[in-house]
């Protein structure tokens, strides 16, 4: 009788572990989105400050590449007395069926308008 408890238990093991190591992927690839985003929020402010000051799209490009974001697109759109900055970065997601529902890479996009002084 013992015997066939333990085989029960491995067959329980073998349906569970393919969930719980599904949502162990699934942790860490939503943890990466939301530390990409919280890195990008922070490099538009720095990237606001380095507008501001220079006005040119080139030394932008170039303060953000020496701060290590080799990968983040740029957009930066001026309306009126309105400044849109917008950062861009591709995740390649680790998760298989995540990264069918989400888009592979999935992209972070962070954009903040701010008043524009000429």
């Amino acid at each position: 009788m013992k015997n066939k408890q333990s085989g029960q238990a491995l067959i329980e093991f073998v349906i569970i572990l393919p969930v719980v190591i599904l949502l162990i992927f699934s942790f860490v690839d939503l943890g990466r989105i939301v530390l990409e985003n919280n890195r990008l929020e922070n490099l538009t402010t720095s990237v606001i400050e380095k507008y501001n000051e220079t006005k040119k799209y080139d030394d932008v490009i170039s303060y953000i590449d020496s701060l290590g974001y080799e990968k983040v697109d740029l957009s930066i759109s001026a309306h009126d007395d309105m400044l849109t900055i917008k950062l861009t970065e591709k995740i390649d997601l680790v998760t298989p069926g995540l990264s069918k529902i989400m888009g592979d890479p999935y992209k972070v996009e962070v954009e903040r308008v701010v008043k524009y002084e000429k």
